[in-house]
C-alpha cells in the first residue's frame, strides 16, 4: 500500500475529500455564526511544519533521513520518527509546496471550528496513527504532513454523532467517508488517514464539543448523556 500515492485517482480522490473537507467546515462555522480573527494557533502549526520542510528541500537535505519514517529504525528504538517525519517531506519540491498549500488551506478553518487544544490534538494524533499504520500494518520509509492534513480535515465529517447535520452537511460528508474508502481500495494508505480522523472527530465531538458546536440547531441534543 503505497503512502506518497500514484497520481491519477488518487490525486482526484484527496483533491475532492480536502476540498468538501474544507467546505464542511466553513458550513458548520457559519450555521454557527462562528467569526473571528485568524487563528494564530494554524499558524504556528503552519510553521512548525513548513520551516524544517522547506529548509530540507533547499538548504539541508539531510534532514530527510535524520527525520523520516524509518520502521527499521522505529524498531530498533527511534520512536520518535513517528512523529518528526510530519516536519520533512519526501515528495521533492513539488510535493512540499502542495502539502504546504494544502495545510495552509486546512488549519484555519479547522482551528477555528475546533479550537487550538483540539485542533493540535487531531492534527498529532492524526500523524501518531498515520505514522503507526505505515510502520506496523503498511511498512514504508517516508515522510511529510499530508496524512495528518487530511486527518485534521475529515475530522469534520465526525461532527454529525452530535448534531443533526442537513442536507449540505450530509453531502459533503459522504465525500469524505467516500473517498477516504475508496483511497484505501486502490491501496492509498491516505484513506486510512480520512477514515481516521472522521472516526477522532466523532470521539471529540462526543467527549469534548468545541464551544462552536451547538446542539440546538437539531432542535434536540444528540449527546450520549441526553439519550
Amino acid at each position: 500500500m503505497t503512502t506518497s500515492g500514484t497520481g491519477g485517482l488518487d490525486a482526484v480522490l484527496i483533491f475532492a475529500v480536502v476540498v468538501a473537507s474544507v467546505a464542511l467546515m466553513l458550513v458548520w462555522l457559519k450555521s454557527r455564526r462562528v467569526f473571528g480573527e485568524f487563528p494564530l494557533s494554524a499558524a504556528l502549526l503552519w510553521l512548525m511544519v513548513a520551516v524544517p520542510s522547506i529548509l530540507q528541500a533547499l538548504l539541508i537535505p539531510g534532514l530527510l533521513e535524520m527525520f523520516r519514517r524509518d520502521p527499521a529504525l522505529i524498531r530498533d528504538g527511534q520512536w520518535w520518527r513517528i512523529l518528526t517525519s510530519v516536519l520533512v517531506q519526501d515528495g521533492g519540491v513539488a510535493g512540499t509546496v502542495t502539502n504546504l498549500v494544502t495545510l495552509a488551506v486546512v488549519a484555519p478553518p479547522a482551528f477555528r471550528l475546533w479550537g487550538a487544544a483540539r485542533g493540535w490534538a487531531l492534527f498529532l494524533l492524526g500523524q501518531l496513527l498515520f505514522g503507526l499504520l505505515t510502520t506496523a500494518v503498511f511498512p514504508s520509509t517516508g515522510a511529510g504532513n499530508s496524512g495528518a492534513t487530511l486527518a485534521l480535515a475529515a475530522a469534520a465529517a465526525g461532527i454529525g454523532v452530535l448534531v443533526r447535520p442537513r442536507m449540505p452537511e450530509i453531502v459533503l460528508t459522504a465525500v469524505i467517508v467516500v473517498g477516504g474508502a475508496t483511497l484505501v481500495t486502490v491501496d492509498d494508505a491516505h484513506g486510512f488517514a480520512v477514515l481516521s480522523g472522521a472516526l477522532l472527530g466523532a470521539a471529540l465531538v462526543t467527549l469534548f464539543p468545541p464551544h462552536s458546536i451547538d446542539a440546538r440547531r437539531a432542535g434536540e441534543s444528540l449527546r450520549p448523556s441526553a439519550l
